[in-house]
């Protein structure tokens, strides 16, 4: 806190490594300089020696918050996940947290969630001491740095074929909400996630164009889609601001009443699955399907190139077999 005094001078008065740390005290002409002071505190740790930094665990969390998670597009999930990482941890003292406290930690947790969560898990807490290192904001060694995450088994993604299309857009029709029918076919021609065709704007549809933006990854994405597909939109949206209605509800009654077994987890991205497995099946280009999807990791896109007509096509003919089948009697 920065408080002008009667002689007119400025008193800096804060706690700049939490309530547990030392308390400093300066009296300045300027409040510029007494910001000054601040600064420099904040910008450095208790102690050039890590075994004598008193900083809670939750203080390097709040202050890589301050300092960088909160320009995340997840910021908000993000904090919360590691606060409460952190609260069962027990939120111990920096200097004595360790990388065996958080393998008996992840050993308890296997047993409520999924190994996929506790990856997210074990990255979120890495990425607080990788980034205030960076930062030159934490002095030590980053203890996470020996948590190796789980291997997860590979799944095969779910997608629709014809018969179940006509299925499942049928019943999006039946819905109440008239909207449903229109978002499910954009995610269908486009491969969007349901919220981004879902929270589209008006001014996103453009001609016969459909623009993404405030995506995942923060990337724009425009893609193409059929006239009639664009007119069938805009004959549905509403008269000003977002083009539809909120309608996940609705499309998740309408995969109950078409039939449709999907397995647990894939619903939100049925669509998306299968219109990149659609495309590749009908011939599309693996690095087109990337920019389309939004993908930075071609290795993410990869999942699909299976379903093209022309993966490893060539693996019979150069086989050790070649035309000839060895068959013996």
């Amino acid at each position: 806190m920065i408080k002008k005094q009667p002689d007119g001078r400025y008193r800096l008065d804060f706690y700049p490594f939490g309530s547990t740390g030392p308390r400093i005290v300066r009296y300045r002409d300027t409040r510029k300089e007494c910001k000054k002071i601040e600064a420099d505190y904040l910008s450095r740790t208790p102690s050039d020696n890590p075994s004598l930094d008193t900083r809670y665990l939750s203080d390097l969390v709040d202050l890589w918050y301050k300092m960088h998670g909160l320009t995340l597009k997840d910021h908000k999930y993000r904090l919360s996940r590691t606060q409460a990482i952190v609260t069962a941890l027990g939120n111990p003292r920096v200097r004595k947290f360790t990388a065996s406290m958080f393998a008996n930690y992840r050993e308890k947790r296997l047993k409520q969630v999924s190994i996929s969560t506790i990856n997210h898990e074990t990255r979120y807490l890495r990425s607080v001491f990788s980034e205030l290192i960076r930062l030159d904001l934490y002095k030590g060694a980053n203890p996470m740095s020996k948590i190796r995450t789980f291997r997860e088994e590979e799944r095969e993604l779910c997608y629709l074929n014809e018969e179940q299309i006509a299925l499942v857009l049928a019943a999006c029709d039946q819905s109440s909400n008239n909207h449903t029918g229109a978002v499910a076919r954009l995610c269908l021609a486009t491969g969007a996630r349901w919220n981004e065709a879902n929270q589209l704007m008006t001014t996103q549809l453009f001609e016969n164009r459909v623009v993404f933006s405030g995506t995942k990854n923060g990337k724009v994405r425009v893609i193409p889609i059929k006239p009639d597909l664009a007119a069938y939109v805009r004959g549905l949206s509403f008269p000003y601001g977002r083009l539809f209605a909120n309608c996940y509800s609705a499309f998740r009654c309408a995969i109950e009443r078409s039939g449709v077994v999907l397995p647990d987890g894939q619903m939100s991205h049925v669509l998306r699955h299968t219109f990149a497995s659609h495309y590749m099946m009908n011939g599309g280009d693996i690095l087109v399907l990337q920019r389309l999807l939004g993908h930075s990791d071609l290795k993410v896109t990869m999942r699909y190139a299976h379903f093209s007509p022309r993966y490893m096509a060539d693996v019979p003919a150069l086989s050790p077999l070649g035309g000839n089948l060895l068959v013996t009697q």
